[in-house]
């Protein structure tokens, strides 16, 4: 998708992420006060990606780059291999 984005004006490209990413910019309560200039930044900076059941997001000590949101499906949150929680 972010080929077929780069070839549209910079604008359009704002317009169609602000679109895909609208219900989870409305359902998130740390958007919920952000001007919507901020709004089309961010959703220009979001990547989608599909987890399958049973991988591996991130480990225990891992540095952390990137900031997830599930927009659907659960994750299970394991310490020593076993399930402390469901979200």
């Amino acid at each position: 998708m972010n080929m077929v984005l780069k070839g549209f004006p910079e604008c359009l490209q704002a317009d169609i992420c602000l679109h895909l990413n609208s219900q989870l910019l409305k359902n998130c309560p740390a958007f919920k006060d952000a001007s919507d200039g901020c709004l089309r930044t961010f959703s220009m900076k979001f990547k989608t990606t599909h987890a399958p059941p049973g991988d591996i997001i991130t480990h225990r000590g891992d540095i952390l780059t990137s900031l997830y949101f599930i927009s659907r499906g659960s994750i299970e949150i394991l310490k020593d291999d076993n399930v402390v929680a469901i979200l």
